[in-house]
């Protein structure tokens, strides 16, 4: 047996799997540009509403200001953003959309804007059972126009119930809480978990903003020569 062949067969490999875990950790950082860019205040665009439930982009609006100021950042607030925006004649969501990121980012003085668009919110009845299902879109833009972060959630919610070991029983129940679902759809909370999942993703982690107890930290990791 050739050992000494063997031996050069085993470092060529560790060399291979070292340099190939060195491309890797270069690969892994996609927030390179949110690192670069890292903003201080976000700027909530009303949303986008592709649903039709008028009452959708309001409650989604609603529940994103608390997320991102738990993240450590500054936010503007929502009803104060929409009332300047009706001011300057932009009533419309997705016109407010259209417009140049430096020219919201100026009328602001927003680091960044975060635009969400609503692809679904919905409540379906099927068969004594009712779905409930959302769909977010989130992006977060830099003032000069780049893009910093983008994520999308998809949730669903189907009451269930326990067995209480009478058939009868349990499908009176569950077309009772169908009905109700039905009537009165589970959004709010299943927009809360949804935005929850994207800003708190332990995989995808969305970075702490400079009023969060662990931003030096994070810096210091992730981009220590531009940390300041």
């Amino acid at each position: 047996m050739d050992y000494r062949a063997i031996a050069v067969a085993v470092v060529v490999g560790f060399s291979l799997l070292v340099s190939g875990c060195a491309v890797t950790q270069v690969q892994v950082d996609t927030l390179a540009d949110f690192h670069q860019s890292r903003p201080k205040s976000i700027l909530i665009v009303p949303v986008v509403n592709k649903s039709i439930d008028v009452m959708a982009s309001t409650s989604v609006l609603t529940t994103l200001p608390r997320q991102l100021a738990e993240k450590g950042y500054y936010v503007f607030p929502v009803n104060t953003v929409k009332a300047l925006l009706e001011f300057e004649g932009l009533t419309d969501p997705q016109e407010v959309h259209n417009i140049p990121p430096a020219d919201l980012a100026a009328l602001f003085h927003s680091d960044a804007m975060l635009y969400v668009t609503i692809h679904r919110w919905t409540s379906k009845y099927v068969v004594l059972a009712t779905k409930t299902e959302v769909d977010f879109e989130y992006r977060l833009v830099a003032a000069d126009g780049t893009l910093l972060w983008a994520e999308r959630e998809n949730l669903s919610y189907s009451p269930q119930s326990d067995s209480s070991g009478n058939p009868l029983t349990d499908l009176l129940v569950m077309a009772l809480e169908s009905a109700v679902e039905r009537a009165a759809p589970n959004y709010l909370p299943l927009t809360r978990e949804a935005n929850t999942n994207v800003f708190w993703n332990m995989h995808r982690p969305f970075p702490p903003g400079p009023y969060a107890p662990n931003y030096v930290t994070y810096y210091q990791m992730v981009a220590p020569a531009k940390l300041d």
